[in-house]
């Protein structure tokens, strides 16, 4: 069998001692300096007009509040006419005088037949109005409440003594008597101011 012969090429064969050339690395880009300081001004200057707004804005707030409001303009009173009295003559007030005593005349009522009223009494009261304050066992007790009673301004303040079903006596303090509820009425309230409830009941006259 015969081997083939490979020719190899010119161009194939490697140079003895020449070595690849890798490319340079890129260069990395320097930052400014100029950029370094830039940045920390512009956020200073930021801040700072920030600050000044802030205190810009109340200071307009308070001089608007201070300047006060000028009032609305009022509309003038618009001044009314006088109405002109025209002159009456004095033939019109005649004939105004005549008409006027004409119509008393004729609106006249004969009276001469009306009854003259009589008024009738009304029938006379027959009772009395009495308050009664309180009742005690003891007299010295009745006596008390009386005399406060009276220093109080009801002077018509009396003691009645009653028995009672078991025989033992009562003291009750009496006011009255009085001819009239509105009377009687002005008494329970002075009882009231002074913290007494009382009742009222009647009594008849005697003949």
């Amino acid at each position: 069998m015969f081997k083939p012969i490979y020719i190899a090429s010119k161009g194939s064969r490697p140079k003895k001692g020449a070595t690849r050339r890798t490319p340079p690395p890129a260069a990395k880009r320097k930052t400014a300096w100029w950029l370094w300081l830039l940045i920390p001004a512009i956020l200073l200057a930021f801040i700072y007009g920030l600050m000044q707004l802030s205190q810009i804005a109340p200071e307009a707030a308070k001089s608007s509040a201070a300047k006060p409001s000028k009032p609305a303009p009022q509309p003038k009173a618009v001044e009314k006419a006088k109405p002109v009295k025209k002159p009456v003559s004095k033939a019109t007030a005649k004939k105004d005088n005549f008409e006027f005593y004409q119509i008393l005349q004729d609106s006249e009522v004969d009276t001469s037949h009306v009854d003259a009223y009589q008024s009738t009494p009304r029938g006379e009261q027959d009772f009395y109005y009495m308050l009664q304050a309180a009742s005690f066992r003891s007299s010295d007790d009745a006596d008390r409440l009386r005399a406060k009673l009276i220093l109080s301004g009801l002077v018509e303040t009396s003691i009645r003594q009653t028995t009672g079903k078991d025989g033992r006596p009562w003291y009750r303090v009496i006011l009255g008597p009085y001819i009239s509820r509105s009377k009687m009425n002005r008494a329970e309230d002075k009882l009231v101011s002074m913290d007494i409830s009382s009742f009222s009941y009647k009594v008849k006259k005697e003949p």
